[in-house]
């Protein structure tokens, strides 16, 4: 093990694998003479975290989804929730009314906190998250801390809700 720099030599950081790692690390002992060993294994894998692991609250590469949400009844609606030990980065949403005659009264949560409350004109579309009048800047939510919506005063399966999220790496 004492040779592990010598074997991954001929690599860059973004060529070196994690079975790469194992194999060049071999098995570890816990003894005096192995120290020094065990330093090279240790400095080598977090030259390879520093290029391939992100950090806290990046997004998680491919791991980005689009969900829509009608609303169907005069309850709140859940359109997204983090399983446990899951972080999810909110990057975009939207609500749009479809109802041409009707306004509709929306109300968005997370959790039990109201995030947002606006009436939508019929036929009319207004950005939560992104840029726009009453948009705000991304948000993170965990397990516990469902997303949902509901909406009175366009017709049933009138109001849709959008988000955009990938999930988050955690500390």
């Amino acid at each position: 093990m004492g040779q592990i720099r010598d074997q991954l030599q001929n690599l860059t950081a973004a060529d070196i694998i994690p079975s790469q790692l194992s194999s060049a690390g071999g098995k570890v002992f816990v003894s005096s003479n192995a120290i020094r060993a065990q330093h090279d294994l240790q400095a080598v894998v977090q030259f390879w975290r520093d290029v391939h692991a992100p950090t806290y609250g990046l997004p998680i590469p491919s791991t980005g989804k689009s969900v829509t949400a009608q609303d169907t009844e005069a309850v709140f609606k859940v359109v997204i929730a983090p399983e446990a030990n899951e972080t999810l980065y909110l990057n975009a949403m939207s609500v749009t009314n479809g109802d041409p005659l009707n306004n509709a009264d929306i109300e968005v949560k997370i959790g039990d906190a109201l995030f947002a409350k606006l009436t939508l004109a019929g036929n009319a579309t207004t950005v939560l998250i992104g840029s726009g009048d009453l948009a705000a800047s991304s948000v993170y939510i965990t397990a516990g801390q469902s997303l949902s919506f509901n909406q009175n005063g366009a017709g049933a399966n009138q109001v849709v809700l959008a988000v955009s999220y990938s999930k988050s790496v955690q500390g």
